[in-house]
């Protein structure tokens, strides 16, 4: 029993920042990169590059299955069949002209949870990226939306004041001090964050033990403890709270497809709800609620999480999917009649219909939920 708790002990603090050998890592990196980076010829026009998160961790290396060469890699050039590859075919297939297929790509870095490791990406990534000509979006996910935001160093750095990203969509970028002004650079012309309210990873993060943080950060810099969740408020950076039908997802469902297949309508809804607000109102920052039964995403107050939110027990859960089987079937059965003639449903469709819902026991917790609504207002 002691010899286990030793082994876990040391495997956590083997995990925290600062100790491997930087010497040692960076050398090893260096070679690593130089053996198995590899480049293809970018087409030109419209381009999509994903860059993917740490996967340092054995959870993180079973979610990538990333086992193609370190660089850039076209989607149909990629027979991995891994959380990654699907996200690239969903996209392509729900908005083939936001995002062509014969112009997706993937980018591959080391992944580790080190500054230098997603500088030295970033480095690697302009150098590929720095004389494409056409609009360029970069998909990013955890960390590697820091990848990406170093590129604006990288290219202040080469005194290159042409290369430019026109959206950059972050899922549940981890914001630290060091990066976190890079987003404010006229490199990047429109800026998306999708983050969840209980992703402990994107905050897990600990940045207060880097030395990064200080030696790269202004002098009296207060460096938080752990990353943060969202950037400060600017008329170009859009930023939304999600939920799954009224529930904070985790880390790894900014990966699923229940969610990459709204990612191209949340980007339109939060951007028409952007421009209609002015940046006056809101910040440009709001919550959007994805509910089931492929029904359309839409804006929420915080009010209306109250009414609607449930524990993630296993009982409560239970429920919830009682719910959600009513309402599909209902809409699949009873509401074809009632809603031809029209393209969709009302955002407020779903909801509405756990009044009407079959079910009895649906029907008491649909009850209970207006009574909580009343009870608040």
């Amino acid at each position: 029993m002691k010899a286990q708790v030793l082994v876990v002990f040391f495997s956590m603090v083997a995990l925290l920042p600062g100790c491997q050998s930087d010497y040692y890592y960076q050398q090893r990196q260096k070679k690593l990169l130089q053996k198995t980076f590899v480049e293809h010829a970018l087409p030109e026009g419209p381009l999509t590059v994903f860059i993917h998160g740490t996967k340092a961790s054995m959870l993180s290396r079973s979610v990538h299955q990333l086992d193609y060469r370190r660089g850039i890699l076209a989607l149909s050039a990629n027979t991995t069949n891994s959380v990654l590859s699907r996200i690239g075919y969903i996209l392509t297939e729900t908005d083939p002209v936001a995002f062509p297929r014969e112009s997706f790509y993937f980018y591959s870095w080391p992944g580790q949870l080190t500054f230098p490791d997603r500088l030295r990406a970033a480095e690697q990534l302009y150098e590929i990226l720095k004389n494409h000509s056409g609009p360029l979006t970069i998909i990013t996910h955890s960390h590697g939306s820091n990848v990406a935001l170093n590129l604006a160093s990288v290219a202040k750095a080469c005194n290159d004041t042409t290369f430019k990203v026109d959206k950059l969509i972050m899922l549940a970028p981890p914001v630290q001090e060091v990066t976190k002004p890079f987003v404010n650079e006229p490199l990047f012309k429109e800026v998306y964050n999708f983050y969840s309210s209980s992703d402990i990873f994107q905050v897990g993060d600990v940045q207060a033990l880097y030395w990064e943080s200080y030696a790269c950060t202004p002098p009296h810099t207060r460096i938080p403890f752990l990353s943060k969740r969202t950037f400060p408020a600017a008329p170009h950076i859009m930023q939304a709270r999600i939920l799954l039908d009224w529930q904070s997802p985790n880390h790894l469902q900014f990966m699923l497809a229940r969610f990459i297949k709204k990612l191209p309508l949340l980007m339109k809804l939060i951007k028409n709800a952007a421009e209609a607000d002015g940046f006056t109102c809101k910040k440009n920052k709001y919550i959007i609620n994805i509910p089931p039964c492929n029904m359309p995403p839409h804006i929420v107050e915080l009010e209306e999480i109250q009414c609607h939110y449930s524990p993630r027990s296993t009982y409560h859960r239970t429920k919830r999917m009682q719910i959600q089987q009513d309402v599909c079937t209902y809409s699949k059965n009873d509401m074809l009649s009632e809603s031809e003639g029209t393209n969709h449903m009302d955002s407020t469709t779903c909801t509405s219909r756990l009044l009407t819902c079959p079910s009895k026991r649906t029907q008491r917790i649909a009850s209970s939920r207006e009574n909580q609504c009343c009870a608040i207002k």
